[in-house]
């Protein structure tokens, strides 16, 4: 009897186990398949090998870059150089605003974007650091990079460049 209740013990934590590690290579998908998270690992070709972590779990992505994926490289910019459409990320303190802007009135940035889709309006001060998301190649692509990847059946349809920490600290509020 006792090594009945073993047995479906061990088979119990071995299911937990499995389960996991789906879970792990799922999450570096990210939630509905839209972005794989990491740092890219190995570039053969036209082939890229995003190694992600979570839970201290490593998960190998391999795409294909196409001349259809679209790859850009979060760059700083003056707040001078945005235009409504850009997507932005904006950094003042704890204060974090990301997104696309909708609207510019004069130091004042208006972006829609984040897990709610909704707008958020800072008041960019000196000192902000401000990042936008620039057009790039392939060829600007480099091992060791943080890329978030949106990955549609093997094929890299947008790589993202850029350091993507955590996220957090306090919505904007006009």
């Amino acid at each position: 009897m006792k090594r009945i209740g073993l047995l479906l013990a061990v088979v119990a934590v071995l299911g937990f186990v499995v389960a996991d590690g789906v879970l792990a290579a799922e999450g570096a998908k990210g939630p509905g398949g839209r972005g794989t998270f990491g740092k890219i690992t190995k570039i053969d070709g036209k082939t890229l090998t995003i190694t992600s972590e979570r839970d201290g779990n490593k998960t190998d992505v391999t795409a294909t870059v196409t001349d259809e994926t679209q790859i850009t490289i979060q760059a700083p910019v003056k707040l001078a150089d945005l235009k409504v459409g850009d997507r932005v990320r904006i950094v003042q303190g704890d204060t974090r605003a990301g997104g696309e802007i909708t609207k510019i009135d004069g130091n004042k940035v208006t972006v829609k974007g984040g897990r709610n889709n909704e707008e958020q309006t800072i008041t960019v001060a000196e000192g902000a650091t401000i990042t936008a998301s620039v057009k790039a190649k392939f060829e600007d692509l480099k091992v060791d990079q943080q890329v978030m990847a949106s990955i549609t059946d093997g094929k890299a349809v947008r790589i993202n460049v850029g350091t993507f920490g955590p996220r957090g600290g306090k919505k904007a509020k006009e």
